[in-house]
């Protein structure tokens, strides 16, 4: 009677037929394998995707699907790091300004040779435009139809402002400046900086860094020495 008994095996189930989507290591559905990143990576790989962006095309055509198809991140990532598009544009200015923090720091700080200062941070100054201008043009391009845009840039142009007037305030302290007036001298030479090298080095241009460099210190050294020399 035990004999008649029979034993059912289990079916064998086709691989065909197991959700993939609990398989490990799956790829996500473009092909693309996603890497897992430290935070600030990812970030990075964001800020630069946008930057390479504004490089092509104008603010107002950036979405964030296409931003994204930019970088091996996925959509929903885009917002671990910014609310939104305006957010994204507040922190490339952050960056830049801390680049031109950097290259101007000897002149705002010390109290050295302002020629031979100036003319190291005018240096400094054009590699950044020469590798991030496009950005800048972009951001001035953007503002007059887009306030949050504007306001972004405007902290750009406060920021190097405020730091100029704290030195200028500070040689017409010590009197090497003459008196004047200290913000708007120093609101007018960060613009013209800022419109100067935007124009001087866009991309269809070739202009010369070592003769850039000289006009832009012999104004400075005009304007708050008396001498362009």
């Amino acid at each position: 009677m035990l004999s008649s008994l029979r034993v059912h095996k289990p079916k064998k189930v086709s691989p065909s037929l197991i959700d993939r989507k609990t398989r490990p290591g799956r790829p996500p559905s473009n092909g693309r394998p996603r890497r897992r990143r430290r935070p600030e990576d990812a970030e990075l790989e964001i800020l630069e995707a946008a930057e390479a962006f504004l490089r092509e095309r104008p603010f107002h055509e950036m979405t964030i699907d296409e931003l994204m198809t930019r970088t091996g991140l996925s959509r929903p990532s885009f917002y671990e790091y910014f609310r939104d598009r305006h957010d994204l544009i507040l922190k490339l200015v952050e960056r830049l300004n801390r680049m031109i923090d950097d290259v101007a720091e000897r002149w705002k700080t010390t109290k050295g040779d302002p020629r031979a200062e100036l003319r190291r941070g005018f240096t400094g100054l054009i590699d950044i435009y020469r590798e991030h201008g496009h950005l800048l043009r972009a951001l001035a391009a953007a503002a007059p139809q887009d306030r949050e845009v504007a306001e972004a840039y405007e902290r750009l142009l406060a920021a190097q402002s405020e730091g100029t007037a704290r030195r200028i305030r500070a040689d017409v302290k010590s009197r090497r400046t003459k008196p004047l007036n200290v913000e708007g001298t120093a609101r007018a030479l960060v613009v013209m900086n800022a419109q100067y090298l935007a124009d001087s080095f866009r991309s269809d241009r070739h202009a010369d860094t070592r003769v850039a460099t000289e006009v832009l210190t012999a104004i400075w050294m005009r304007v708050l020495y008396g001498t362009p020399r």
